[in-house]
């Protein structure tokens, strides 16, 4: 299911390790003198591109916006050696991709949910490519730290890669048969993903569909590598200015998570969307993009 409008431009770049990584680009072209500053987006796990429908109809009338699919989702490929399925591999990704454009400028990297990871792994490793993080309903911690306001996910998070170490098929399989039901797969969203307010039934069922369209493989091994919380100890090394966006209503990284990722980030700010739930960027784009381009005014990052 797309909601986005047709790509300008498509195609495939090879990442480290040979994975084809398959990219759009939305907006102007890379070298039209008009154009401003580049933007890439990253989604979440087991999400798809349809994530940053709302920002692609905002920015990609004057931005060149570049949209990607990690390996192991949609139409990229698998990697031969399943070894290289984790958040680092996905921010070499992002880097396959904009080296394969050749954007040099520094860009705009958005990040939602476990793409936030992604860009703070590759903000990190690529500090100078990157202009600004913009930071949606991230957390520096475990996903299962404080989901749905308890601690019982977590402790149940560390029982289910135990079992997953030991007898990874029966979960496999309990996952392709969670993938047969969608309209279990769309309840679920509804509880835990969106503000249903205000985020629209073709976003939620996108969402659902492109849940159903990745492999059991993929989603649990990069849940597991997520539930490690490395990513903490990458916070206190970022130099990009980096807003921190989260939604007052998220359920599944609360705002606690989000203002612990901002106070990580040295500089950073933190930004809370009253009624904004885990998809904050579709619940309440146009509320999103005011506060991320005020960000941008006031650190003169808008050049």
């Amino acid at each position: 299911m797309r909601l986005l409008p047709e790509a300008r431009e498509s195609g495939y770049a090879n990442s480290f390790d040979g994975t084809p990584i398959y990219w759009e680009r939305h907006g102007p072209a890379l070298d039209d003198p008009k154009a401003k500053r580049p933007m890439a987006f990253c989604y979440g796990l087991v999400c798809s591109t349809n994530q940053w429908r709302l920002q692609l109809e905002r920015y990609s009338k004057e931005h060149p916006c570049i949209i990607f699919d990690y390996r192991a989702h949609h139409k990229s490929g698998n990697p031969s050696d399943f070894a290289f399925l984790n958040i680092s591999a996905l921010a070499k990704d992002l880097f396959a991709v904009i080296d394969h454009l050749k954007i040099e400028i520094p860009m705009h990297i958005w990040g939602h949910s476990m793409g936030c990871n992604v860009v703070l792994e590759y903000a990190l490793a690529y500090p100078q490519r990157c202009h600004s993080l913009v930071l949606c309903c991230g957390t520096p911690n475990s996903p299962f730290a404080n989901m749905f306001g308890s601690t019982v996910p977590e402790v149940i998070s560390h029982k289910l890669f135990d079992l997953l170490d030991r007898y990874p098929e029966p979960l496999y399989k309990v996952w392709h048969t969670f993938k047969s039901y969608p309209k279990l797969t769309h309840a679920i969203s509804y509880i835990a993903g969106f503000n249903t307010d205000t985020s629209t039934r073709e976003d939620i069922s996108a969402y659902a569909e492109a849940v159903s369209g990745v492999e059991s493989q993929t989603f649990f091994k990069l849940l597991e590598d997520m539930s490690r919380g490395n990513i903490k100890n990458i916070l206190p090394k970022i130099v990009t200015p980096t807003v921190v966006i989260a939604g007052a209503l998220d359920r599944v990284t609360p705002p606690s998570e989000q203002k612990a990722l901002s106070r990580g980030i040295g500089g950073s700010e933190y930004v809370e969307i009253p009624a904004g739930s885990h998809n904050v960027q579709l619940d309440f784009g146009e509320y999103v993009g005011l506060k991320v381009e005020d960000f941008w005014r006031r650190r003169s990052l808008d050049k």
